[in-house]
């Protein structure tokens, strides 16, 4: 066992993911944390009339501030982080605890026997806490059992000389070793019951895609021998035509076929994860030129596009190349929508989450500003009953042999790579793809004159 930052073989811990739950773990609760507070701050008060020294007021004071502190940082990085951030944010975290935890010990070795019952109790609340807070970086959970530890061994030196005889001192010193000792293990066990489940969730979802191959399978070998067909039929046909503007068509349809089949292969690079990721602090514009090139040729003659650009200065954090290919997913989807012909408009905008947003797939969105990269078709939309289904991997309300189910699934893989999310908003009037992604300052931009490849 080694003490890493997240001492997993199968698994490396997301920055951003982590520091997304600590915030969520301390302040999601409102009405919990403001009773905390409010706690605090009366039991400081009650704590000084009680035994008449006014430094105890600097309780609620050393915690607020701590929290605060902690509060800012978490909110800085919470759409993007590095691992020396989440361990400044989870060494933080330390000082808050030790900010909290120092007045119940005090109040424990007090001769008054009230406060002293009081100081055990939110001691143990301090305990039951920690192990609540399912911790899994070693770092954490050992640096929590050290604070523990020293501060019930401060405890055990300042009241260990009020027992008389050895009998006493010896089973005094015994149940103290006998609480770190549980505490421990509990911390320890707790965090092994967590990474089991996650290993089964991930084993789980690892047998799942296995079983799908066989189910994917099909749908990839009629795709792939449909635009073999395509490609082989238009170059025999290229052969026998002498009408220039004939050849032209049938090359027209090998690009097309091509660039189809080249999709399907990104899908399942994607989905595989074997495609790496660069990111950089991206022009949001960027994609869409990338887009107003390659994605014409997708489209069926009576399917028109329109592109709406940003007016503004505007970056993300993101790769290039995976946005223009979610957002080429998306055109393609919105064409097959459109059989009959109609318009697929694409465009990127600003906008500013409020409050929490629920998106596909269960993910909630926190507050702050976003880009938003719309597709949006004239098609007869998404039944209601397969909204929540159609970013699952695998599924398509499709015809055998006309998709992989993979599309959307990949574009919400994406997203939540880049720490957004998508929202789908379908009617009989059509659908609209939204791919949201968090927005950053435009600091070395790479932009529209720089091909990310």
């Amino acid at each position: 066992m080694t003490f890493g930052y997240y001492d997993v073989h199968y698994r490396q811990m997301n920055p951003t993911e982590e520091i997304s739950r600590l915030i969520n773990l301390e302040y999601s609760d409102k009405p919990e944390w403001i009773a905390r507070l409010f706690g605090i701050t009366l039991g400081s008060v009650l704590l000084a009339q009680l035994t008449h020294k006014s430094p105890v007021l600097l309780w609620c004071v050393g915690f607020g501030l701590a929290h605060l502190v902690y509060y800012l940082f978490l909110r800085s990085n919470l759409k993007s982080a590095t691992m020396r951030e989440l361990r400044i944010a989870q060494t933080l975290f330390l000082v808050v605890l030790i900010s909290f935890v120092w007045a119940p010990a005090w109040m424990v070795a007090q001769e008054s026997r009230a406060v002293s019952l009081s100081g055990a109790g939110l001691f143990g609340c301090v305990l039951v806490y920690l192990i609540r807070r399912n911790d899994v970086s070693l770092y954490v959970i050992v640096s929590e059992i050290v604070v523990i530890w020293g501060t019930m061994t401060s405890v055990l030196i300042k009241v260990l000389p009020e027992f008389n005889g050895l009998v006493s001192r010896i089973g005094l010193v015994i149940c103290w070793m006998a609480l770190v000792s549980y505490f421990a293990q509990s911390m320890l066990q707790s965090r092994a019951l967590k990474l089991a489940e996650q290993q089964a969730r991930d084993n789980a979802a690892q047998a799942q895609k296995l079983a799908a191959v066989g189910q994917m399978a099909g749908g990839i070998a009629h795709d792939f021998n449909n635009h073999l067909t395509v490609i082989s039929g238009s170059l025999e046909l290229y052969d026998d035509l002498e009408d220039p503007k004939g050849r032209a068509d049938c090359l027209d349809a090998v690009r097309t076929a091509a660039d189809q089949a080249a999709l399907i292969v990104n899908e399942l690079l994607l989905f595989a994860r074997r495609t790496p990721m660069r990111l950089v602090n991206l022009d949001a514009n960027a994609p869409l030129i990338d887009i107003d090139l390659l994605a014409r040729r997708l489209l069926s003659r009576e399917v028109e596009m329109t592109i709406g650009f940003l007016q503004h200065p505007t970056c993300v954090q993101a790769d290039r190349r995976q946005i223009v290919t979610a957002l080429l997913n998306l055109i393609v989807n919105a064409n097959d929508a459109m059989p009959k012909g109609g318009s697929v408009i694409v465009r990127a905008g600003l906008v500013t989450i409020s409050a929490p947003l629920t998106v596909a797939g269960g993910q909630s969105l926190p507050q702050g500003r976003y880009v938003s990269y719309d597709v949006r078709d004239t098609g007869e939309g998404i039944p209601a009953e397969h909204l929540a289904q159609v970013v699952e991997p695998f599924f398509t309300t499709k015809p055998e042999g006309k998709g992989t189910g993979l599309g959307l699934a990949m574009v919400l893989s994406i997203a939540q790579s880049l720490g957004g999310g998508v929202l789908i908003r379908s009617s009989q009037r059509g659908t609209t793809v939204s791919v949201l992604l968090p927005q950053v300052e435009c600091k070395q931009v790479v932009g529209s004159d720089d091909a990310d490849t």
